[in-house]
């Protein structure tokens, strides 16, 4: 299959694609940054112009659609971009699939269930369509994503679209860059291998997938051919932690002090306390765990240290 990834240089991109052509895929990566591969074209999803071109030199099978504003204060921060990249950059990648018969598989991300979670219980994929609505966002960037996956929609529904949407949950693991607004696992062990303090959000719950299990599911749900109907699919795992837990592994992991634990009140705003999203669904496509979160952070504490992070006593707060 001949696969186009948009996103290509991000976190989980350059996991994604060596996986994909190591299953007989062939895969050019598509981003905004300047750089040079044979098999990578720099392009800007929000131009069409630039995307049209790269489709009519490669003519794709498939799209996977990862390009786009990431992060809930990112959203906050500079809403206008947030949306004009996610939601018209997903508006044109719809309409080249259309125009070239092509199956868009589109990221969104679980942020869109909002207060869903609220309840505490897991929640599946169609919630969203039957009981949420914009209103029950919590944030800039999962408004971005609801109105992208409603775009999405749209053309399945009424102009034959072929397209599946990956709700990613929670991924994790070597290629991302402890920063501020990164993930707390990667901020957490570049913290605990530095001495600083690990701001923990008291009664938090999240379930974290490693990222060769979530790079598994994506190929799972590409391979499989679109229904008319449209679809969805949470990847992550149901292995739930406890924020206070999830510091205590990384500390024991990394020769960290309890004493860095700093417990604090998890944000009033623009944040689910309990984040738990059913993988029954992805589970019937063969999706198994294969690395639990210790293994995980171990993986991810050994990539920090090689690439020299744990030498780096920058302030990420």
């Amino acid at each position: 299959m001949k696969v186009l990834v948009t996103g290509a240089l991000g976190a989980i991109g350059v996991n994604l694609i060596p996986h994909l052509r190591s299953q007989g895929h062939e895969v050019v990566g598509t981003d905004v940054r300047m750089t040079d591969f044979s098999d990578y074209v720099r392009s800007d999803i929000t131009s069409f112009e630039e995307m049209y071109r790269i489709f009519k030199e490669t003519e794709p099978d498939t799209v996977i659609h990862m390009a786009g504003e990431v992060g809930r204060m990112m959203g906050e921060k500079y809403p206008q971009k947030m949306i004009y990249v996610n939601d018209c950059g997903t508006l044109n990648m719809i309409k080249l699939c259309m125009d070239y018969g092509t199956t868009l598989v589109n990221f969104s991300t679980s942020e869109v269930y909002g207060h869903l979670y609220d309840k505490g219980d897991e929640v599946e994929e169609e919630e969203l369509e039957l009981e949420q609505t914009a209103f029950g966002t919590t944030n800039v960037y999962a408004l971005s994503k609801v109105f992208g996956e409603a775009l999405t929609k749209h053309y399945v529904d009424n102009y034959g679209l072929k397209a599946v949407t990956i709700r990613p949950c929670m991924v994790y693991g070597p290629g991302e860059t402890p920063a501020k607004n990164r993930s707390a696992i990667a901020n957490f062990i570049h913290e605990a291998m530095t001495g600083k303090k690990l701001t923990i959000h008291k009664g938090t719950i999240r379930a974290w997938c490693y990222i060769t299990d979530f790079v598994e599911g994506v190929r799972l749900v590409m391979e499989q051919k679109p229904g008319k109907k449209y679809e969805a699919y949470n990847i992550g795992s149901d292995e739930y932690y406890t924020a206070e837990k999830l510091a205590e592994i990384v500390l024991e992991i990394c020769g960290g002090s309890k004493s860095q634990m700093a417990l604090v009140e998890p944000p009033a705003h623009f944040l689910s306390p309990i984040k738990k999203s059913s993988i029954k669904k992805i589970r019937k496509l063969g999706f198994e765990l294969k690395v639990p979160l210790r293994d995980g952070v171990k993986l991810v504490a050994d990539w920090q240290r090689e690439q020299g992070f744990a030498d780096k006593d920058w302030e990420l707060e």
